[in-house]
């Protein structure tokens, strides 16, 4: 079936990602939904995000692939590192300098995506120690040389549970996470090519739509604001 992706024309293979993508964010949603009560935590929603993303690529024919030193991979993934270093301090966000110090001392971390879609000609193409993306200095060399978008979707998840009262710098959580996926949509590497073609943020709240109906217009007014790609999604009354 890789074989069959790999000679897929790029339109086809665009459709291809949108319909894992798009698929993906509405089982996902119709899940949360019917059954939101199942989701404790946030990591709950990461889990089943995995599990619906995988399908999803199993069904396309594109779930794994093989790095160029021969060691098999899953295209998904949690907690994939960011190209760059980043201050996320008091819910800001701002991509730090390569010699910039913390208050600390020490240089700024790297941030990490909820969930990626790795792309399979990226893979094929490199090493698993540039793949994935553990090592900087050779994850960064590595982006040098690179000929294709190494991801294929960055996605960020948010919960607020109604067991809480909604924070007020909700927004702001929200805002951070937006910043560090559009940051990423226009990361370029090698000669001038996008680090990642799509990117998401999916807010999940269970309380009432009378509760969340100002967070629900702070996130629509967010992503036309910043041209991104933020859904929202609530509890079923």
């Amino acid at each position: 079936m890789l074989r069959t992706i790999e000679k897929m024309a790029e339109d086809d293979l665009e459709n291809v990602w949108n319909n894992v993508k798009y698929s993906t964010i509405g089982r996902l949603r119709k899940t949360f939904q019917k059954h939101p009560n199942c989701f404790f935590t946030e990591h709950d929603i990461h889990s089943v995000l995995y599990s619906i993303t995988k399908e999803g690529l199993q069904r396309s024919g594109a779930s794994t692939e093989r790095t160029r030193d021969g060691h098999r991979v899953l295209l998904v993934h949690h907690e994939y590192p960011t190209p760059f270093r980043c201050d996320m301090h008091d819910h800001e966000f701002r991509r730090a300098g390569e010699e910039e110090r913390t208050s600390k001392g020490g240089r700024y971390q790297r941030g990490h995506y909820d969930l990626v879609i790795l792309n399979p000609k990226f893979v094929k193409n490199d090493e698993l120690d540039i793949v994935c993306g553990k090592d900087y200095q050779k994850f960064t060399l590595g982006m040098e040389r690179v000929k294709v978008e190494p991801l294929i979707w960055a996605c960020e998840v948010i919960f607020f549970p109604r067991v809480k009262k909604l924070p007020k710098n909700a927004i702001k959580t929200i805002e951070q996470d937006a910043l560090k996926v559009k940051e990423t949509l226009r990361f370029k590497v090698g000669q001038d090519i996008d680090f990642c073609k799509m990117g998401s943020v999916l807010v999940f709240t269970s309380h009432t739509a009378e509760g969340a109906s100002n967070l629900e217009r702070l996130v629509a007014e967010l992503g036309q604001e910043m041209g991104l790609e933020i859904i929202f999604s609530q509890a079923r009354e």
